[in-house]
């Protein structure tokens, strides 16, 4: 197919796409996808069978553009949605891990018309036309205008308005999970950006709730020249700054938006968490339990949220009860890694680390020693992983393969500091 070709409909498994009309027509109905996740299953559909990378995906669907990995996340959360596809279970759409994704069910091609020239064949007629479904293999056959390499899409002003406050929202939630103030003032400023906008657009006031809560809690105008930082909850509370000004304020801000989050989009898990995050940093636990618990209710993978009820737990007294939810949300991690790595890495072995130093403060050295090699096994070379397993090594008297840990922890990566 040459650079004159435009396929405007398709047939995938069970659906009919209509990419003119942004529609997808099954048994189920008819549903209008957002153009963005229009054009990512025709990009899929003309490489159908095969690993379409991430790199790929995002440099055809966004060109000339940064975004975060997060944006084609999203957007492929979006089509397995509309196409009642399960992730787990793939019938679509597969994901291939560290790679991409591939297209699994069968392709034809339904309406064919020169570039630039609007289909006039009617979709009830287009489904008429059989054709071979398509052999994609050696020299791929491109459903979509190609000119120089580069995939075009014609959008109108509104879609591109649309997708520019999609990737303005991921990019926030991409700074926000980094945890440095730098970024999080950025993720503050880019979901103000959306908000100036978009007032009731829930994934920004749910952000910007939490990156306001974060604000609080680990940067504090305390008095001149104390410029700690607080990476723990409970030390925030202890240390009494968030019930003074201007951290009072801020939170009484945060709460606003989380509430209104959760008001516009009640089934939303990212509404509720955050919600939950303000409520535990004004001191009210029982009413964040419980919108954390709603978060993880309405997505068994919000790790965030499992993180906080353990944390929670832990500043309550509640300690015994902590420890399973560090453990479910290390294994919500794992499921999603391969969809949010930007955000998931930061955190994934050094939530490990805490569930194994739970495991040796409780004298449960067995459990400690397994989970600091699991978090070895998946980030080699970790140096609080490192750390603790050469200590439990040496205390069961084998001290000699506690040193070639430290040693090779040294040698490759500089950090060995610590780990002797």
């Amino acid at each position: 197919m040459n650079s004159e070709t435009y396929i405007d409909s398709l047939r995938v498994g069970e659906w009919h796409a209509d990419r003119q009309a942004g529609e997808l027509t099954g048994l189920s109905g008819t549903l209008r996808l957002e153009p963005k996740v229009m054009d990512l299953l025709f990009l899929l559909a003309s490489q159908a069978g095969q690993v379409v990378t991430r790199e790929q995906l995002t440099v055809t669907l966004w060109p000339g553009l940064v975004v975060g990995e997060d944006s084609l996340a999203r957007t492929v959360s979006k089509l397995r949605q509309s196409l009642g596809d399960d992730a787990k279970a793939p019938r679509y759409i597969e994901t291939i891990a560290k790679r991409g994704y591939r297209l699994l069910a069968e392709v034809e091609t339904a309406a064919i018309h020169p570039a630039g020239v609007p289909a006039t064949v009617p979709i009830a007629t287009a489904r008429r036309i059989r054709r071979p479904a398509l052999v994609l293999s050696g020299v791929i056959a491109m459903l979509v205008l190609v000119w120089a390499g580069t995939y075009f899409w014609p959008a109108s002003g509104p879609a591109l308005a649309a997708d520019k406050h999609d990737q303005l929202v991921s990019r926030a939630d991409d700074y926000y999970f980094q945890f440095s103030r730098a970024d999080n003032e950025s993720a503050i400023e880019l979901y103000q950006r959306v908000l100036g906008l978009h007032p009731d657009d829930a994934p920004a006031l749910a952000g910007l709730a939490n990156a306001l809560a974060q604000r609080s809690i680990r940067w504090p105008q305390l008095a001149h020249g104390d410029d700690r930082e607080f990476t723990r909850l409970g030390d925030a509370l202890a240390n009494g700054h968030l019930e003074r000004e201007p951290a009072r304020q801020q939170l009484s801000r945060a709460r606003q938006m989380a509430e209104r989050a959760v008001a516009v989009a009640p089934d939303s898990a990212a509404a509720y968490k955050a919600l939950g995050f303000v409520l535990s940093a004004q001191r009210q636990f029982a009413p964040a339990l419980a919108a954390y618990r709603r978060a993880v209710a309405l997505d068994p993978d919000a790790w965030g949220a499992m993180i906080n009820i353990g944390d929670v737990m832990e500043i309550s007294g509640r300690s015994e009860e902590s420890l399973p939810w560090f453990e479910q949300a290390y294994a919500a991690m794992g499921r999603v890694y391969d969809r949010n790595p930007v955000q998931v890495r930061p955190w994934y072995a050094d939530l490990g680390v805490l569930i194994a130093d739970r495991y040796r403060v409780r004298g449960d050295l067995p459990a400690a020693e397994a989970w600091y090699r699991r978090v070895l096994a998946e980030s080699p070379l970790h140096p609080a992983a490192t750390a603790g397993l050469a200590r439990l090594l040496r205390d069961n008297g084998d001290a000699a393969a506690a040193d070639r840990l430290c040693a090779e922890l040294k040698q490759r990566s500089g950090k060995g500091i610590g780990c002797e």
